[in-house]
């Protein structure tokens, strides 16, 4: 069961109301509010780790390589599959590109496995 109704070619022609604290302000109430200074907390409390940046369990491996000081430069795609990126083990850096760029991925990879000294 959906809470949208489409018309004969698929579009949205119609979505149930907005629920919940924000559901009566509107976008002019909202904008004056931002720019009020509001102190918004986007830290979620329940879990205050720092997120890491390094692949994670469920992201897809590609190529590694060695680092002029001995340590590892990984590529990997999210768990999603949305995004493709490199780590590097020795000086923590990460660069991130868009969703299908592997190969760009690799090469910035191995640029910078050749040039980190980190030990």
């Amino acid at each position: 069961m959906t809470n949208y109704t489409t018309d004969a070619e698929g579009r949205i022609v119609l979505a149930a109301e907005q629920q919940g604290p924000l559901a009566n302000i509107t976008d002019a109430e909202l904008y004056d509010a931002a720019d009020a200074d509001w102190q918004v907390d986007l830290s979620n409390a329940a879990d205050s780790r720092e997120v890491s940046r390094k692949p994670e369990r469920g992201d897809h491996i590609g190529k590694q390589f060695r680092t002029v000081g001995g340590n590892l430069v990984t590529t990997a795609r999210t768990a999603e599959g949305e995004e493709s990126f490199w780590f590097c083990y020795g000086c923590g850096d990460r660069r991130e590109f868009g969703y299908g760029w592997d190969d760009r991925a690799r090469e910035h990879a191995n640029e910078h496995a050749g040039a980190c000294r980190a030990a």
